[in-house]
């Protein structure tokens, strides 16, 4: 069973209901879970080797003062780890340090391209080895902070008409980051959290 740590550090626990309704409950019956609440926290955590996902539920983990946090989640990353921005993230990031983040941290050309609301649709271009989609909504309408500059094979769910990301996922070293827009919290979002961490099971399925 993976180990999953939550990183919440601007003071709003991601495990609340009032985020995600259905997902912590989900989360908590499949996987052992933690939620770091702080920096030396998290940096405990992560340095004992303990989890398998991470996810990020607020932007601190970009600012200067936890620029060691982030320089110990990425090399996590790159030795295998899986961990995705959600959450607060996108509404709370500033689009230039998070922009900054996707090129000097990740070596990623993706960029934020703007806030608003649009239909998305689930990508053709989704590889099943890095991400099922069984149990994830074809299409919807979705708030989101979408992103632009995305390669078609890193697109799990693309605004319309336009090609923006609502989503995305790649591997990274030999690990995995994901992004997710998405700032309303509905069941589309929990639907692919719970993918990229790949605690989907076969009672999800649509």
């Amino acid at each position: 069973m993976p180990n999953l740590l939550v990183i919440s550090l601007e003071g709003f626990s991601a495990s609340s209901r009032q985020m995600y309704p259905q997902l912590f409950p989900k989360i908590l019956s499949r996987t052992a879970v933690h939620e770091s609440l702080t920096t030396e926290d998290a940096l405990n955590y992560i340095g004992a080797g303990w989890p398998n996902v991470i996810l990020v539920s607020d932007s601190a983990i970009i600012e200067d003062e936890n620029s060691e946090l982030l320089a110990a989640t990425i090399n996590w990353i790159k030795h295998g780890g899986t961990m995705v921005f959600m959450g607060f993230f996108a509404s709370t990031v500033e689009s230039d340090k998070l922009n900054a983040m996707f090129k000097e941290q990740f070596g990623l050309k993706w960029r934020v391209s703007e806030y608003g609301s649009h239909d998305v649709r689930l990508h053709h271009s989704v590889d099943e080895n890095m991400l099922r989609k069984a149990s994830l909504v074809r299409a919807f309408q979705a708030k989101a902070v979408y992103l632009g500059h995305v390669p078609t094979s890193d697109i799990v769910y693309a605004g319309c008409p336009r090609n923006l990301a609502y989503a995305a996922f790649v591997r990274v070293g030999l690990g995995k980051v994901g992004y997710i827009g998405d700032v309303d919290f509905g069941e589309e979002p929990e639907r692919l959290i719970l993918a990229m961490c790949h605690l989907d099971r076969s009672e999800d399925s649509l």
